[in-house]
């Protein structure tokens, strides 16, 4: 859809400028096209080439796959407020030791190949700790030369488990909301034996955090400032933005004021000089200057966490295809290890070009859609979250591209009905 976008110029002369937000188009005050190939500060953007053979969006899956997320199951030594768990507690099945034959016989004969990294999910995925001892070892010899992942809460980490992670090749991240944690519990950080532990994962382990923006941590110099005293020079990734399970709890509610600071805290971070303090925030404009210089047209499948496509697959230790590792309850279960080309994901995933609202977004090309299996209050919420957080980010993006302050946007007619 086109969008008009209301600016101001530096010297504060009013401009309309137009945004397609499916074809990522560009064009001015005077309604010209614009070309930013020519854009000489864009020139690494213009040169890139697009993936031969990217896989594409699909409701099956390859045996041939980039991606392969292994769920153990939900129990967690923790009980985070806003855990995109939380509103499945009812699971009906966790993994065990006994499992890991029969899953590793059936991965075996599936035939199914793994490319770039397995990654082995919980809960906490340190809970399942006696699985993960027989597991990794027997998938280290199916997949000799893939990376391995493992998604932390890091409260249970201790020397032997570095020890088995260096072993095996694992690399580690961290999940940790700085100096706004109180909203998961109580802060492995605030004891300094377990900030020595993780000093020493980080020491010996491809290591980063993973932090999620929420209420209680919108400044994001200060999220980075907090894991420089405890942590030393480490990768800080930003999640992104909180997403809402539906949990009406005003800690997990941003205000006005709150939504606000965290937007101008993401604009002068990007505005001011150098974005290497913040690799997350980076990657996110990254990925908006190479949509625009390329006018990447946004598919109509596309969502968010890409895990509609092909080669993106999660499984859990049944053997069964599962429509996200978040999504594992009995309901969650899409088709079986050893059939790829029989799972189907039509009934999980509403792609956002089958919702009005997100067809009239902004920051479309960026969000995707959130999340395309919450729907009502949960998706209300998270919709207004993600909306701040990309479109700081957009208008960061613009003001460096353009000169101009973008304060903002009203729909036009929608060509691509």
């Amino acid at each position: 859809m086109k969008l008009a976008l209301h600016c101001k110029t530096h010297e504060g002369k009013n401009e309309t400028w137009v945004y397609d937000n499916v074809l990522n188009e560009v064009y001015d005050g005077d309604g010209k096209l614009v070309d930013l190939t020519r854009d000489e500060r864009l020139k690494a953007y213009a040169m890139l080439k697009e993936q031969e053979g990217k896989p594409g969006y699909s409701n099956s899956k390859s045996k041939d796959l980039w991606d392969l997320r292994i769920q153990l199951g939900l129990k967690c030594n923790m009980s985070c407020k806003y855990c995109a768990q939380s509103d499945r507690e009812n699971e009906r099945w966790v993994s065990s030791p006994k499992d890991v034959p029969v899953f590793i016989e059936k991965l075996r004969a599936s035939g199914i190949k793994v490319h770039g990294v397995i990654e082995l999910w919980g809960g906490e995925p340190f809970v399942y700790w006696k699985t993960l001892q027989k597991l990794v070892p027997e998938l280290r010899k199916l997949y000799p030369k893939v990376r391995f992942a493992i998604i932390t809460n890091g409260t249970l980490i201790d020397e032997e488990k570095i020890a088995f992670c260096e072993t095996y090749g694992i690399s580690l991240t961290f999940s940790h909301d700085g100096h706004g944690y109180r909203l998961r519990g109580v802060d492995p950080l605030d004891d300094p034996k377990m900030v020595d532990m993780w000093r020493l994962a980080f020491s010996k382990l491809p290591c980063s955090i993973n932090c999620v923006l929420s209420p209680a941590n919108t400044d994001v110099d200060a999220i980075a400032d907090f894991f420089k005293v405890k942590l030393g020079d480490i990768h800080l990734n930003f999640e992104g933005v909180m997403t809402h399970v539906g949990v009406q709890d005003s800690e997990l509610m941003f205000t006005d004021e709150q939504m606000l600071a965290l937007q101008k805290n993401i604009f002068k971070a990007l505005t001011r000089e150098g974005w290497d303090k913040f690799p997350a925030l980076t990657g996110e404009c990254d990925r908006l200057l190479k949509t625009l210089v390329k006018r990447k047209r946004l598919d109509k499948r596309a969502v968010k966490c890409m895990m509609n496509q092909e080669n993106n697959a999660a499984v859990n230790l049944k053997g069964d295809f599962l429509s996200c590792h978040d999504h594992c309850t009995e309901e969650g279960c899409v088709g079986d290890i050893l059939s790829p080309e029989k799972v189907d994901l039509s009934k999980h995933f509403k792609p956002w070009s089958t919702r009005e609202k997100c067809r009239k977004c902004l920051v479309l090309p960026m969000c995707r859609g959130a999340c395309p299996q919450i729907e009502g209050l949960a998706r209300t919420l998270t919709c207004k979250n993600e909306f701040a957080y990309h479109f700081a980010v957009f208008q960061a993006v613009f003001r460096l591209l353009f000169g101009l302050t973008l304060e903002s946007y009203e729909p036009l007619e929608d060509p691509h009905d």
